[in-house]
């Protein structure tokens, strides 16, 4: 049981502080930016801190970034389970409002959900990894460019890969004729050929190429003001009152945490956490 515990509480790649400080209490000490409004705003505020109240916290790298797009693409995918169960979800970008409104407005992600750090404190209070290099000055691009070659990037390339390859273990990108999953009825995909109820090789790069596109015609609309955000990490934490009982830190690009477990996480024993991790149904 108590393995169990350990295994809810945090993901493979998560860190356990050691410190005295809660993630709980970095984030009543900091404020972020709403993107709705602009206004300064402690997280803690959003939602009562009472035991069986629960909440997620997501915090996404720069809102140009591969990595949180498709960590929010994911994210929306659970949020009607999540919200319908009554868990509380937040999201976190670093950035500047104006570019998390860009942001909400290509995913069609809730805006009253999503909030800007133009300065990456938050992530730093929470030990969140500044990637490659970052007393080094030199470009923050040539240091993106490194660690996309896996240097500073743990696991970058293994993902990589895995978008090409396919992952039996994991759930197809793209539903099937509008059922989670990938094994609805009515219609379907292109990657069906290859079969149905995992994900299949090429798919994941394909998400991958049309998030690229996506990004890069959209890029100065998206990227922070300080190109040192460029390569921060972030994380996704989650809460039962004040205590943090899901943690990941992110070890490198594309390795944002395992939103299916996070749902496991939160979700209340029992219920179902079958929706599909991707829904953009209509690339084919």
């Amino acid at each position: 049981m108590h393995h169990q515990q350990q295994r809810r509480r945090c993901s493979a790649s998560s860190s356990t502080s050691l410190s005295t400080v809660s993630d709980y209490d970095v984030l009543q000490q900091h404020t972020v930016l709403s993107a709705a409004s602009g206004e300064e705003v402690a997280l803690t505020s959003l939602w009562q801190a009472q035991p069986g109240t629960r909440c997620v916290v997501a915090c996404l790298t720069h809102f140009g970034d591969l990595s949180s797009t498709e960590c929010a693409q994911k994210l929306l995918a659970v949020l009607p389970e999540l919200r319908a169960s009554g868990v509380g979800v937040l999201a976190v970008g670093l950035g500047e409002p104006e570019k998390a409104r860009k942001f909400a407005e290509l995913l069609g992600f809730p805006l009253d959900l999503l909030y800007a750090d133009p300065t990456g404190a938050l992530y730093s209070a929470l030990a969140f990894s500044p990637g490659f290099a970052p007393e080094t000055r030199i470009s923050a691009y040539a240091k993106l460019l490194v660690m996309l070659a896996g240097v500073g990037s743990p696991g970058t390339i293994q993902e990589v890969l895995r978008g090409y390859v396919g992952d039996r273990s994991a759930k197809p990108v793209f539903t099937s004729g509008g059922g989670g999953g990938g094994g609805g009825g009515g219609g379907g995909n292109l990657f069906d050929v290859l079969g149905r109820g995992y994900q299949r090789p090429f798919e994941l790069a394909t998400l991958r190429l049309y998030n690229m596109n996506l990004v890069l015609s959209h890029w100065n609309e998206l990227a922070p003001a300080d190109e040192r955000l460029l390569t921060q990490q972030g994380g996704c934490l989650a809460f039962d009152g004040r205590q943090t009982i899901f943690r990941h830190t992110d070890t490198g690009i594309l390795k944002y945490a395992d939103i299916d477990a996070l749902a496991a996480a939160v979700l209340p024993a029992g219920a179902p956490t079958e929706a599909p991790t991707q829904t953009l149904r209509t690339l084919f």
